[in-house]
């Protein structure tokens, strides 16, 4: 049986991509208007990708409901032959919607209504027949896919690569002891943020094996260097101020990459549907320069994007302030999907720092949360998935 779904275009394509994605219709028809175009390219696109035949309707009327009535003709005339249409109303504004429902209500077979908000496919009836009961939206969309839905073009990720699995894998305990660390010692895990730091160049090169401390660690903190020795990650001699970097993965690792993996193994631990680190990707419309997300995460089709911070707070205010915009800037960007911004710091955040992090709606999770955080994983997770029961 073939299908064919009429899609009104609007700013926000999860509405139309997830619905096309859960039933996969041979056929598309997009309703474009002068101001969507951008919008309709990217939709065919991903639409396109997905094995569905489209077909655009450009310079579609927003306003004036006899010309929306014409308009609505006119597509259905062009359409190609299916044994069953699906007119999606979720697109467009409300005077669309309704000018293509009047006009097609009987010719369609289908009139769907994607309720984004809690995750359901509301079914419309027609004339005093009693609607059916939503369907529950199926998990389609992945990292890649909500990026590009959301105009980020996916590029790369360092957790695609298997080796790096698989030795991150091997440092999972190490991660999830530092983040003990960081409750309660982050005075000694700011140091040795510093000295792997100055191992590293911009382009996080080792090139400098050997850094000092200010003075030789002892007490609790020749005690965590101790363990670091045993755990392979860097050579110290007791009583000495310097250590040795052995690798770049691991001098990496300690300069902040472990709260990284940490937070990345939390949400792949609580089976959450997709899990990315180290993602890279360019924004249409800009000039290709590429832009790094810490840490993306998909789940039920909504999406979770997390800044992770090992330097201190307080110092430079501008700097908190950048780092806050930074994710709220790209949390605006992607919230299309009923997103959520996380900003993970292994450095206690400052009170002005948690204001305006609620003023942005970002979650900011320090150091005393840290250990927790599987828990908190999974109310996000319970969250997102009752959004859809």
């Amino acid at each position: 049986m073939t299908q064919l779904h009429i899609q009104l275009v609007s700013a926000q394509l999860a509405g139309n991509l997830i619905p096309a994605l859960m039933e996969r219709p041979e056929h598309a028809a997009l309703i474009v208007t002068p101001a969507m175009q951008a919008q309709g390219r990217l939709l065919r696109e991903l639409e396109e990708e997905a094995g569905i035949s489209v077909q655009t309707f450009e310079n579609a009327p927003d306003a004036e409901l006899p010309r929306l009535h014409e308009f609505a003709l006119e597509v259905v005339e062009q359409l190609p032959e299916a044994d069953e249409v699906v007119l999606n109303l979720t697109g467009g504004n409300k005077l669309m919607a309704l000018g293509f429902l009047e006009m097609l209500r009987d010719t369609v077979h289908r009139r769907i209504y994607t309720d984004t908000a809690h995750g359901r496919l509301e079914h419309l009836p027609v004339g005093s027949e009693r609607a059916e009961s939503p369907t529950p939206l199926t998990p389609v969309l992945d990292v890649p896919l909500s990026l590009r839905a959301q105009g980020f073009r996916y590029r790369s990720a360092v957790s695609a690569d298997e080796h790096w699995r698989r030795a991150a894998g091997e440092r999972k305990q190490v991660a999830k002891k530092l983040a003990e660390v960081a409750r309660d010692h982050g005075d000694f895990l700011g140091a040795l943020n510093g000295v792997a730091s100055r191992a590293l160049d911009r382009e996080g090169r080792l090139v400098a094996h050997e850094q000092a401390f200010d003075s030789p660690p002892r007490g609790r903190w020749a005690q965590n260097l101790r363990w670091l020795c045993d755990e392979g990650l860097l050579d110290w001699e007791e009583g000495a101020a310097a250590v040795t970097f052995l690798d770049e993965a691991h001098a990496r690792f300690l300069n902040g990459g472990w709260l990284e993996e940490y937070v990345y193994h939390r949400l792949r631990d609580e089976g959450i549907d997709d899990v990315a680190l180290g993602v890279e990707g360019t924004w249409d419309g800009t000039d290709g320069a590429r832009n790094e997300l810490d840490v993306v995460a998909v789940h039920a089709n909504r999406l979770l994007v997390v800044e992770c911070k090992t330097l201190r707070h307080g110092r430079d205010d501008a700097l908190d302030d950048q780092q806050l915009y930074k994710l709220d800037s790209i949390g605006d960007k992607l919230r299309g999907f009923f997103g959520s911004s996380w900003m993970v710091s292994a450095r206690t955040p400052t009170q002005s720092m948690r204001e305006r992090a609620r003023q942005h709606r970002i979650r900011l999770i320090g150091p005393d949360e840290l250990p927790r955080l599987r828990a908190i994983v999974r109310e996000w997770k319970a969250s997102v998935e009752d959004a859809g029961a």
